[in-house]
């Protein structure tokens, strides 16, 4: 039988997914500077892995020598 992947992370979780803080997820969802994608569910907050894979992806810097 195969494992299926966890979709859904909690603030801890996806803190750790994302190698940050969980105190700047927090922060982030009341002051919006990074605008992470989360969603509230009931008042569960709960993150999709999926969002947070684009997030990365769409905010990627790749350094460039010389620049």
């Amino acid at each position: 039988m195969q494992k299926t992947l966890q979709r859904w992370a909690d603030t801890q979780q996806a803190a750790e997914y994302l190698g940050v803080s969980a105190s700047l997820l927090e922060k982030d969802r009341v002051f919006g500077l990074h605008k992470i994608p989360f969603s509230r569910i009931g008042r569960r907050i709960v993150y999709d892995l999926h969002d947070l894979d684009t997030y990365l992806e769409v905010h990627k810097q790749v350094w460039e020598e010389g620049a």
